[in-house]
């Protein structure tokens, strides 16, 4: 089996530096403020799964024929915006590995519960600080990106967040240029489409 050890400089399609111009508020700056749990999974848009028939690997654009058995990333933070242009780190227990393979072919993933402030969010961040790739030849590349992490923004139709309550955010990753092999090296492009419902309590 081959190794190859890449580094990841120009691989990050968006910088959090960029998205916090506006300013960052962790939840410890917002304590006292009531919160309300968010349930996090994460699947695959259901046209792609049915593109791929549910089985089929994706093909890397290198005129091999090789296709990506394994793409396996570590999820480190969630950040949300609110209507007021703050950004929000979602409480939660982080990070964790996720195979997009496997949700590319139509598995969904369950994150941990998280939490955050009693308000409304129109915007999400998805960071991910790490990628390992094993190829069907056996290559096996590991991607680490500067400065903390890919990050992806989401934005989603507006949602409450309400004390008492469950919101459930559904992030879809698009497949579709989400990997390319450019100049004899793999980028990684990471997007998501997003859905959300809440779970309400009865009202007895």
């Amino acid at each position: 089996m081959r190794h190859i050890n890449l580094g990841a400089a120009g691989f990050c399609a968006l910088t959090l530096a960029a998205v916090l111009v506006g300013g960052c508020s962790n939840s410890d700056s917002l304590s006292g403020r009531s919160t309300g749990n968010v349930r996090f999974t994460m699947g695959g848009a259901t046209t792609q799964a049915t593109s791929l028939g549910g089985t089929s690997p994706v093909t890397l654009s290198d005129g091999t024929g090789r296709t990506i058995t394994s793409a396996t990333i570590s999820l480190s933070g969630i950040v949300a915006r609110n209507l007021d242009g703050q950004l929000i780190d979602v409480t939660m227990d982080l990070p964790v590995t996720i195979d997009l393979i496997g949700v590319i072919q139509g598995r969904t993933v369950d994150l941990p519960i998280g939490s955050l402030p009693v308000g409304s969010y129109d915007q999400l961040v998805i960071v991910i600080r790490s990628l390992g790739v094993e190829l069907s030849d056996g290559t096996r590349i590991d991607v680490t990106p500067p400065g903390g992490g890919w990050t992806a923004i989401v934005r989603v139709e507006p949602f409450d967040v309400v004390d008492g309550q469950v919101t459930t955010v559904h992030l879809l990753f698009r497949a579709a240029g989400a990997f390319r092999w450019i100049d004899g090296r793999l980028e990684f492009n990471p997007e998501f489409d997003c859905n959300v419902d809440r779970d309400d309590e009865d009202d007895d």
